[in-house]
């Protein structure tokens, strides 16, 4: 049985922090920047995306080696180096001060583990394994994603009106989980 409470979180204009700066790293800044994160990447080289995500302003980059004081304020720590003693510091490092981290390939230093993710819009299907095989969770959201195509993304938004006109016209919580019932089930 996995150890992991599955959560999202609201990372929008928080300090996340990703130390390394190589193809892993800029997957890891692409999405945290799709959801509204600050971004500050601690890495002597990047790549060249993450360079021109740099130069735009759309992230923070400190070219040096990690020092423990970069994780000062920090939200969420991503460890994306391919020094597995340094990621090991990062991740020491931030359980110290409290701070969510992922340590990319290493659950077990990780707080917190990264699902494959599908989302259409506002609709988002995690799929993990509690890190034991991510190939497998990629294998299955990309199964997923032959379902819930990209109009899930405009029912969502359909529903989400509909159900503040019958938060309003309905105030029994039970007459209202009842409609719902009724709407799910012919979709």
């Amino acid at each position: 049985m996995s150890e992991y409470y599955p959560v999202n979180l609201k990372i929008k204009d928080k300090r996340c922090v990703v130390v390394g700066g190589g193809k892993v790293a800029e997957r890891k800044i692409k999405f945290l920047l799709e959801k509204g994160a600050l971004v500050t990447i601690i890495s002597p080289e990047i790549t060249s995306s993450l360079e021109e995500l740099w130069r735009e302003g759309k992230i923070n980059h400190l070219p040096v080696t990690y020092f423990s004081s970069s994780l000062k304020d920090a939200f969420l720590v991503i460890a994306a180096t391919d020094d597995c003693i340094t990621n090991s510091h990062v991740a020491k490092d931030a359980n110290k001060l409290g701070i969510l981290v992922n340590v990319v390939d290493s659950p077990d230093e990780s707080s917190f583990i990264m699902p494959a993710i599908l989302s259409r819009g506002d609709l988002t299907i995690a799929v993990s394994t509690g890190g034991r095989s991510p190939a497998l969770a990629r294998k299955i959201k990309e199964d997923l994603a032959l379902i819930y195509t990209d109009e899930y993304a405009d029912l969502v938004n359909m529903i989400a009106k509909a159900r503040e006109k019958i938060k309003r016209k309905y105030l029994n919580f039970q007459k209202r989980k009842q409609i719902w019932r009724e709407i799910m089930g012919k979709i």
